[in-house]
Parts: structure tokens; C-alpha cells; sequence
């Protein structure tokens, strides 16, 4: 028992782990989403995942070719919420959310834009 709680405070003991649960607080996202939100590579991105997923923190869910990672339950989205967790994202995040992964773009195309999986519409690039 101990050691889960020492897992989990462990694993909130990153700058990007806690970046990457402020962006889930709001939302799922796919793991290729990250890397340009956290401005890390892929490689980096999926190590801290690993570490959220086993510290009991987040799940994910295949879809596809896709991985998409939320908090694990209601409680632990109220525990990161009350330390305060969602207030970490960096200011530019609106100029980070418009590069998401390619392969995720291809998966929400529409007509003449591009929707992200963040919502937002991206002119198609020719």
C-alpha cells in the first residue's frame, strides 16, 4: 500500500509528467499529441506515460494505430485537481495545441480543414 503512494507522488515529481496531466485534466489525447504540447520527443513522452500509467494515474485505450491516454478515474482527477495540477499548462499553449501529430489530422479531415484532436480547425495543407 505504501508503495503505490510512494509511486504516485514519485510520479508527480516531473515538470512534463505534470504537464502532460494538466492537458489530460481537460480531456483524452492520443499519445502523439504530446510530443508538441511538452515540446520533448516521442521516445521522452513515452517513458512519462509509462510512468503515469504505472504509478495508477492514467489508462489508455488503443484505437487503431492511436493510443489515447485520459486520468484513470473521477477520484484521481479530483486528487490532481485540489493540488492544483491543471493550472501548470505553459502560456503559449494555444500556439502548441495546432501541431498535432499528422496521423491524427489524417483521422479528422473534413472538407477544406483539418480538425485536431483538440477541436481546433488548421487550414490542409496541398
Amino acid at each position: 500500500m505504501l508503495d503505490s503512494k510512494v509511486k504516485f507522488f514519485k510520479a508527480l515529481g516531473d515538470e512534463t509528467r505534470l504537464t502532460i496531466l494538466s492537458y489530460l485534466l481537460e480531456h483524452s489525447y492520443c499519445a502523439c499529441d504530446f510530443s508538441s504540447l511538452t515540446k520533448r520527443d516521442q521516445t521522452t513522452v513515452s517513458k512519462h506515460l509509462r510512468v503515469l500509467v504505472e504509478a495508477g494515474i492514467l489508462k489508455y485505450e488503443k484505437q487503431g494505430r492511436n493510443i489515447i491516454y485520459s486520468i484513470k478515474d473521477e477520484e484521481t482527477s479530483y486528487l490532481l485537481l485540489s493540488l492544483g495540477i491543471k493550472d501548470i499548462k505553459p502560456c503559449c499553449e494555444k500556439q502548441q495545441i495546432s501541431q498535432v501529430c499528422p496521423v491524427c489530422k489524417k483521422k479528422y479531415r473534413t472538407n477544406n480543414t483539418v480538425n485536431d484532436s483538440t477541436d481546433n480547425q488548421v487550414e490542409k495543407q496541398s
